[in-house]
């Protein structure tokens, strides 16, 4: 089966993805891991080209570490594309962060897996950029 943009479950899918910004950005980590597949693979792009790889737990800690930094509180997200079928969803996404005085855009590429009635995060593409200015 296709994903589709029409496909009911995309609702549900960006509406699981809406539950982990708003529990990350308010500290309740304990959401990743509800979210978070066992078998969870993240791929990090940083400005410099650097790809960090990481599994759930590696990334969960990175998570907890570096979110003391980040200023959340009032984050905004654009959604660029949402799409699902019975078993798979996708979303790409970006959000901007004011990180330590200097504006940065996180763009994210994150595919689901409904497993036990629930939309779970099986990979996770992250791209950052970091400007001077607010763009």
């Amino acid at each position: 089966m296709t994903m589709s943009e029409t496909h009911p479950n995309a609702a549900a899918v960006r509406e699981t993805l809406d539950g982990l910004i708003h529990g990350v950005s308010g500290h309740s980590f304990d959401v990743l891991d509800k979210l978070y597949h066992s078998d969870m693979q993240t791929y990090l792009l940083l400005n410099n080209g650097t790809l960090m790889r990481n599994d759930k737990k590696g990334f969960m800690a990175f998570i907890k570490d570096n979110m003391g930094v980040l200023k959340d509180e009032n984050p905004w997200v654009k959604y660029h594309l949402v799409e699902a079928d019975d078993t798979r969803g996708h979303i790409i996404v970006s959000r901007r962060n004011d990180a330590t005085g200097r504006y940065q855009l996180i763009s994210l590429s994150i595919d689901f897996v409904l497993e036990e009635g629930s939309w779970q995060i099986i990979r996770e593409v992250i791209m950052t950029r970091s400007d001077a200015e607010d763009a």
